[in-house]
Protein backbone atom coordinates (compact mmCIF):
# COMPACT_ATOMS: atom_id res chain seq x y z
CA UNK A 1 0.00 0.00 0.00
CA UNK A 2 1.31 3.27 -0.83
CA UNK A 3 1.88 6.24 1.79
CA UNK A 4 2.60 9.11 -0.33
CA UNK A 5 -0.24 11.55 -1.91
CA UNK A 6 0.62 13.68 -4.88
CA UNK A 7 -1.36 17.76 -5.28
CA UNK A 8 -0.91 19.71 -8.42
CA UNK A 9 -1.03 23.33 -7.97
CA UNK A 10 -0.88 26.21 -10.70
CA UNK A 11 1.63 28.81 -8.90
CA UNK A 12 4.70 28.55 -7.04
CA UNK A 13 4.24 30.51 -4.12
CA UNK A 14 0.74 28.49 -3.04
CA UNK A 15 2.97 24.97 -3.45
CA UNK A 16 5.75 26.61 -1.53
CA UNK A 17 2.90 27.37 1.46
CA UNK A 18 1.50 24.41 1.25
CA UNK A 19 4.74 22.27 1.55
CA UNK A 20 5.82 24.26 4.51
CA UNK A 21 2.36 23.57 6.19
CA UNK A 22 2.71 20.09 5.08
CA UNK A 23 6.33 20.00 6.50
CA UNK A 24 4.73 21.88 10.19
CA UNK A 25 2.15 19.32 10.12
CA UNK A 26 5.36 16.33 10.32
CA UNK A 27 5.05 14.93 6.52
CA UNK A 28 8.32 14.84 4.65
CA UNK A 29 7.74 16.35 1.02
CA UNK A 30 8.99 17.05 -2.05
CA UNK A 31 8.32 19.44 -4.83
CA UNK A 32 8.37 18.33 -8.59
CA UNK A 33 8.16 21.15 -11.34
CA UNK A 34 8.65 21.71 -15.04
CA UNK A 35 11.04 24.50 -14.30
CA UNK A 36 13.97 24.91 -11.95
CA UNK A 37 12.84 26.09 -8.84
CA UNK A 38 16.32 25.98 -6.92
CA UNK A 39 16.55 29.94 -5.72
CA UNK A 40 12.29 29.54 -4.13
CA UNK A 41 13.11 26.24 -2.24
CA UNK A 42 16.09 27.78 -1.16
CA UNK A 43 14.22 30.56 0.20
CA UNK A 44 11.64 28.73 1.43
CA UNK A 45 12.93 26.07 3.38
CA UNK A 46 16.93 27.04 3.78
CA UNK A 47 19.91 25.76 1.68
CA UNK A 48 20.46 22.09 1.48
CA UNK A 49 24.40 20.85 3.06
CA UNK A 50 26.10 19.50 -0.03
CA UNK A 51 27.14 16.08 0.69
CA UNK A 52 29.08 15.30 -2.70
CA UNK A 53 32.24 17.33 -0.68
CA UNK A 54 32.63 14.33 1.49
CA UNK A 55 32.31 11.98 -1.47
CA UNK A 56 35.23 14.36 -3.41
CA UNK A 57 37.54 14.28 0.14
CA UNK A 58 37.61 10.48 0.38
CA UNK A 59 38.34 9.69 -3.04
CA UNK A 60 41.12 12.60 -2.30
CA UNK A 61 42.56 11.10 0.28
CA UNK A 62 42.33 7.76 -0.62
CA UNK A 63 43.93 8.61 -4.24
CA UNK A 64 47.14 10.51 -2.28
CA UNK A 65 47.73 7.47 -0.40
CA UNK A 66 47.36 5.08 -3.46
CA UNK A 67 50.07 7.37 -5.78
CA UNK A 68 52.18 7.19 -2.76
CA UNK A 69 51.62 3.71 -2.05
CA UNK A 70 52.44 2.36 -6.03
CA UNK A 71 54.95 4.91 -6.30
CA UNK A 72 56.92 3.70 -3.46
CA UNK A 73 56.24 0.05 -4.18
CA UNK A 74 57.39 0.63 -7.68
CA UNK A 75 60.91 2.11 -6.92
CA UNK A 76 61.32 -0.90 -4.03
CA UNK A 77 60.48 -3.78 -6.54
CA UNK A 78 62.04 -1.95 -9.52
CA UNK A 79 65.12 -1.40 -7.69
CA UNK A 80 67.44 1.18 -9.93
CA UNK A 81 70.77 2.67 -7.94
CA UNK A 82 71.71 6.21 -9.49
CA UNK A 83 74.98 7.51 -8.54
CA UNK A 84 73.93 7.86 -4.62
CA UNK A 85 70.67 9.08 -4.73
CA UNK A 86 67.87 7.84 -2.79
CA UNK A 87 66.06 4.42 -3.83
CA UNK A 88 62.81 5.62 -2.89
CA UNK A 89 62.45 9.12 -4.18
CA UNK A 90 60.37 11.80 -2.94
CA UNK A 91 59.56 14.14 -5.45
CA UNK A 92 58.55 11.96 -8.23
CA UNK A 93 56.55 10.46 -5.62
CA UNK A 94 55.07 13.54 -4.60
CA UNK A 95 54.11 13.73 -8.31
CA UNK A 96 52.27 10.83 -8.91
CA UNK A 97 50.27 11.39 -5.42
CA UNK A 98 49.21 14.89 -6.30
CA UNK A 99 48.11 13.10 -9.89
CA UNK A 100 46.19 9.93 -8.04
CA UNK A 101 44.56 12.95 -6.15
CA UNK A 102 43.01 14.40 -8.49
CA UNK A 103 41.93 11.49 -10.23
CA UNK A 104 40.29 9.94 -7.52
CA UNK A 105 39.04 12.91 -6.17
CA UNK A 106 37.17 13.76 -9.55
CA UNK A 107 35.71 10.13 -10.24
CA UNK A 108 34.43 9.82 -6.32
CA UNK A 109 32.73 13.12 -7.02
CA UNK A 110 30.81 11.94 -9.70
CA UNK A 111 29.97 8.64 -7.65
CA UNK A 112 28.55 10.65 -5.47
CA UNK A 113 26.60 13.10 -8.14
CA UNK A 114 25.33 10.07 -9.32
CA UNK A 115 24.54 8.41 -5.29
CA UNK A 116 23.05 11.88 -4.04
CA UNK A 117 20.87 12.48 -6.94
CA UNK A 118 19.07 8.35 -7.04
CA UNK A 119 20.66 8.05 -10.42
CA UNK A 120 19.73 5.61 -12.52
CA UNK A 121 16.46 5.71 -10.90
CA UNK A 122 16.06 2.08 -9.55
CA UNK A 123 12.13 2.78 -8.17
CA UNK A 124 9.40 4.77 -9.70
CA UNK A 125 9.49 8.03 -8.47
CA UNK A 126 5.59 10.20 -8.11
CA UNK A 127 4.62 11.87 -11.49
CA UNK A 128 1.74 13.19 -12.92
CA UNK A 129 1.63 13.98 -16.91
CA UNK A 130 -0.13 17.67 -16.22
CA UNK A 131 3.79 18.34 -14.20
CA UNK A 132 5.35 18.57 -17.71
CA UNK A 133 3.02 20.46 -19.09
CA UNK A 134 1.44 23.61 -16.40
CA UNK A 135 1.39 22.25 -12.87
CA UNK A 136 3.74 21.92 -9.91
CA UNK A 137 3.31 18.84 -8.13
CA UNK A 138 3.81 18.45 -4.48
CA UNK A 139 4.29 14.73 -3.24
CA UNK A 140 4.05 14.21 0.54
CA UNK A 141 5.41 11.30 1.55
CA UNK A 142 5.59 8.92 5.00
CA UNK A 143 1.67 9.44 5.80
CA UNK A 144 0.37 6.53 7.70
CA UNK A 145 -3.10 5.58 6.84
CA UNK A 146 -4.98 7.59 9.32
CA UNK A 147 -3.25 10.83 8.28
CA UNK A 148 -4.36 10.77 4.79
CA UNK A 149 -7.33 13.07 5.29
CA UNK A 150 -4.80 15.34 7.15
CA UNK A 151 -2.61 15.47 4.10
CA UNK A 152 -5.73 15.83 1.92
CA UNK A 153 -6.90 18.50 3.44
CA UNK A 154 -3.81 20.26 3.86
CA UNK A 155 -3.34 20.17 -0.26
CA UNK A 156 -6.95 21.36 -0.76
CA UNK A 157 -7.14 23.95 1.88
CA UNK A 158 -3.74 25.95 -0.05
CA UNK A 159 -5.93 25.40 -3.67
CA UNK A 160 -4.36 22.04 -5.21
CA UNK A 161 -5.96 21.48 -8.53
CA UNK A 162 -5.53 18.01 -8.09
CA UNK A 163 -4.85 15.59 -4.80
CA UNK A 164 -4.49 11.58 -5.60
CA UNK A 165 -2.71 8.74 -3.89
CA UNK A 166 0.30 7.69 -5.68
CA UNK A 167 -0.81 4.28 -6.75
CA UNK A 168 -4.09 6.30 -8.23
CA UNK A 169 -1.58 8.57 -10.29
CA UNK A 170 0.37 8.04 -13.44
CA UNK A 171 3.73 6.83 -11.83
Amino acid sequence: MSNSMIGLFQHVDVLLDAADRCKKAGFTVEIISPVPLNHEIDHAFGERPNRVRYFTSFGAICGFFFGWFVAFVTAAIYVLPRSGRPILPFTPTLLIAYETTILFGVIWSLIGFFVLSRLPAIKKRPFHPRIAIDAFGLVVNGIREDRFPDAENILKQFGASEVKKVEECCC
